[in-house]
Order: C-alpha cells, then sequence, then structure tokens
C-alpha cells in the first residue's frame, strides 16, 4: 500500500468520527418550546339586591316598585371596560304559586335599566330589549376592570287569588361579543 492510500484509510475514519461527533452535540442541544397561552377574561354577574314586592293581601290590586325603591332589583356585572357585552333579560309575565297544584298567578310588569353606579340609578339607561348589547365604559378608577348595574322595578296586580307565596326568576345572560 502506498502512503497516500495509507493516509486516506487514517485521515477517512478520523473525518468520520469528527463529523459525527460535530452532529451529534447539535442534535443533543435542540431546544424545542412548548408554548401554551390561556386568556381569561373573567365576567361575573350577581344578583346584589332581589326584586321584593313583600307580604300583600289578597285582592289588593296594583303594587309598585318605582326606580330607587329599596325594594328594587340590582344585579351588577364586572367585566372589562371598553368591551362590548351581549346581555340577554329574560323577564317573566307572570309570578306562580310555590304550589304547582295551585294554576293562579300574579301578573307581573318588569322594567330594566343600567348605569355604572348603584348610587346613582336615576341617570341610568334603559333596557328595552330582551337582548341588549353594551359597552363597558372606562373605569376613572385604576384598573382594567368596571362595574355595570341592571336596576330592575315594576308592578303586579294582586285579584282574588288563593294564598301563599308566588315567585318566578329573572335570568340574566352575559357575553363578550
Amino acid at each position: 500500500m502506498t502512503p497516500s492510500k495509507q493516509n486516506y484509510y487514517i485521515i477517512l475514519p478520523i473525518i468520520f468520527a469528527v463529523a459525527c461527533w460535530l452532529a451529534i452535540p447539535a442534535a443533543a442541544h435542540a431546544q424545542f418550546i412548548d408554548l401554551r397561552l390561556d386568556v381569561d377574561s373573567e365576567l361575573t354577574a350577581h344578583t346584589v339586591q332581589p326584586l321584593d314586592f313583600g307580604a300583600i293581601s289578597t285582592n289588593s290590586g296594583q303594587r309598585s316598585i318605582d326606580l330607587g325603591s329599596i325594594n328594587m332589583g340590582i344585579f351588577n356585572i364586572t367585566a372589562l371596560e371598553n368591551q362590548l357585552l351581549l346581555v340577554t333579560l329574560q323577564k317573566p309575565d307572570v309570578l306562580r304559586h310555590n304550589n304547582p297544584a295551585i294554576q293562579d298567578t300574579v301578573p307581573l310588569n318588569l322594567f330594566a335599566r343600567y348605569g355604572f353606579s348603584a348610587q346613582n340609578y336615576q341617570s341610568a339607561t334603559s333596557l328595552p330589549e330582551a337582548t341588549n348589547s353594551l359597552k363597558v365604559e372606562t373605569n376613572p378608577d385604576p384598573g382594567p376592570w368596571n362595574t355595570i348595574y341592571i336596576f330592575m322595578y315594576g308592578s303586579i296586580n294582586i285579584g282574588d287569588i288563593p294564598d301563599g307565596v308566588y315567585s318566578n326568576e329573572i335570568i340574566l345572560n352575559v357575553e363578550y361579543i
């Protein structure tokens, strides 16, 4: 064997070993990033005060709870400021007796208004529809959240009905648009 061929057989395995050595650490030092991003825009709705007509006698006629009354219902919704909300308010037309065997009902006429202060209900805006799109105003306090208050008020008409507890549910559904 000539010296040049002998050098070739020695150099070739060394080059191969060096190439493998360079390739292995590169693969061993590869980085993988598993990125997961969860954004949870918290949205809360609570009953601050239930709408309460109290105890009323049979055949007492129409009873009203006016806007601003201590018995008006109040919901609050806390959401990110400057966001659009889809607010669906399901208001019942009647109050039903808690005993399902009694079919008599009490007619109910409800109204809703909303504002950004629980104390400033006089300047609240009417919620005329069952489904409304509302924009959350910028909060003057620091922080990205603001609270919307929904005020419920109205009247009932008590006729000749059996004694008992009459009730129903107001359903408030809120979603970000």
